[in-house]
C-alpha cells in the first residue's frame, strides 16, 4: 500500500502529465475564440424562402397531385362496396365463399390506391432533391404534399379496420 505523502506527488506527476499535448507542448492558455467577450454576431440572412411553387417543382408536384386525386377518386369510388361485403363476411368461416369475395374486393381495393401511395413516394423524392437547392422550397413541397399523407393514412386505416372485420 502506498503512502499518502509518496502518492501526492505521484498523482500530481500524472495529472500534469495528461496535460501535454501528443508533440510534448501544453495547451495554450490564450482565451479561446468562443470565451472572447465579442458580441454574437447576427446570422447572415440568406435568400427570402418562395411563397409558391413555380417551374419545375410546381409542375412535378401537381402532376403527383393529380396522380393522387385519380387513385384516391378510384378508392372512395369502390370503398362503400368492400364495406358492404366486409360487414357481409364477419364472422364468416375461414376460407367460405363470403370470407375469400371479401379478401379478393379488399385486395382490389388495396390495389386501387397504388398511385397513392406512389405519388407519396414519389413526393419524398422531390422533397429531397428539392431540399439540396433549397430548403424553403422543400418545406413548400412538403406542405403540398400533407393532404396526400394523409388520405393514404386514412386509407391504410381503412385498410386495416376492413381486414380485422373479415378476420385475417
Amino acid at each position: 500500500m502506498l503512502n499518502f505523502k509518496l502518492a501526492s506527488p505521484l498523482l500530481l506527476f500524472l495529472f500534469l502529465a495528461a496535460c501535454g499535448t501528443k508533440e510534448g507542448g501544453f495547451p495554450s492558455l490564450e482565451p479561446r475564440s468562443y470565451e472572447a467577450e465579442a458580441p454574437i454576431s447576427a446570422p447572415i440572412e440568406s435568400a427570402a424562402a418562395p411563397s409558391i411553387l413555380s417551374g419545375e417543382f410546381a409542375a412535378k408536384a401537381d402532376a403527383l397531385q393529380a396522380r393522387h386525386k385519380a387513385a384516391h377518386g378510384a378508392y372512395l369510388g369502390a370503398l362503400a362496396a368492400v364495406q358492404a361485403t366486409a360487414s357481409k363476411a364477419a364472422g364468416a368461416s375461414a376460407g367460405s365463399e363470403l370470407w375469400v369475395n371479401a379478401h379478393l374486393m379488399l385486395s382490389r381495393l388495396d390495389k386501387t390506391r397504388a398511385d397513392s401511395v406512389a405519388a407519396m413516394r414519389d413526393f419524398d423524392g422531390l422533397i429531397l432533391e428539392a431540399g439540396a437547392r433549397d430548403v424553403g422550397l422543400a418545406a413548400l413541397l412538403t406542405e403540398a404534399q400533407r393532404p396526400v399523407i394523409e388520405d393514404v393514412a386514412q386509407q391504410n386505416a381503412e385498410i386495416a379496420r376492413l381486414s380485422k372485420v373479415i378476420g385475417e
